[in-house]
């Protein structure tokens, strides 16, 4: 039987510590109702969580997490889950950021840029859908890149599926009217766990420049 010992561990651990630091504002929280300022969209496998790479306080950040942390263009159907997540954060939570986190070494990327991807018998159904919300991404790293070694395009497909997901964003009527309106922020950024770093996408140069 699969062992949760070192769940319910680190549980007790959290409770003594974490959770008792943090009560009060917990309670705040629970009192004055639920405003995150970003809403932040990010792998399932990015190893840190959002909160721990931002050192945010309980509360600061609504988050929607999937395989390459991705957001599919306005009307896609069969997403119903993450798309009312999205409408729930910038419509009901007003958020004022949007935060597009990818990561290096992601798995979803991975994944698309393998052969997997196009074989018949690859990935699932399920996955290929998914991570077709990005396949433009794969195609530009395949077709500008072809000369390049694997771990080269996976890196450059995790850049160019952020901005892809930031363009897909731009796509929702509801996120555009914030955004005319300045009441909405839109960044795209890539952190890199070996490095320490995040680079951030820079919509006049098209380039990633790393965060100081």
């Amino acid at each position: 039987m699969p062992d949760i010992s070192k769940l319910v561990s680190g549980f007790r651990t959290f409770k003594a510590t974490t959770f008792s630091r943090q009560q009060d504002v917990i309670h705040h929280l629970l009192e004055q109702g639920h405003k995150p300022s970003t809403l932040v969209i990010s792998c399932s496998d990015i190893r840190l969580s959002p909160a721990e790479i931002f050192s945010s306080n309980p509360g600061d950040l609504y988050m929607i997490n999937n395989i390459g942390g991705l957001i599919p263009k306005f009307g896609t159907a069969g997403i119903s889950g993450i798309l009312s997540a999205l409408e729930y954060a910038v419509n009901d939570l007003e958020v004022q950021n949007i935060v597009v986190l990818g990561h290096a070494k992601c798995d979803g990327m991975k994944m698309m840029m393998s052969e997997k991807f196009t074989a018949e018998k690859g990935l699932s159904e399920a996955m290929k859908v998914w991570l077709s919300v990005a396949s433009e991404a794969r195609d530009a790293v395949k077709k500008q890149l072809a000369d390049k070694s694997e771990e080269e395009q996976q890196s450059a497909c995790e850049h160019e599926a952020i901005i892809v997901t930031m363009r897909n964003l731009l796509t929702y009527p509801y996120i555009k009217k914030r955004l005319d309106q300045n009441k909405l922020n839109i960044v795209g950024w890539r952190f890199d766990i070996e490095s320490g770093t995040i680079s951030a996408f820079n919509p006049d140069t098209k380039f990633f420049d790393e965060i100081a």
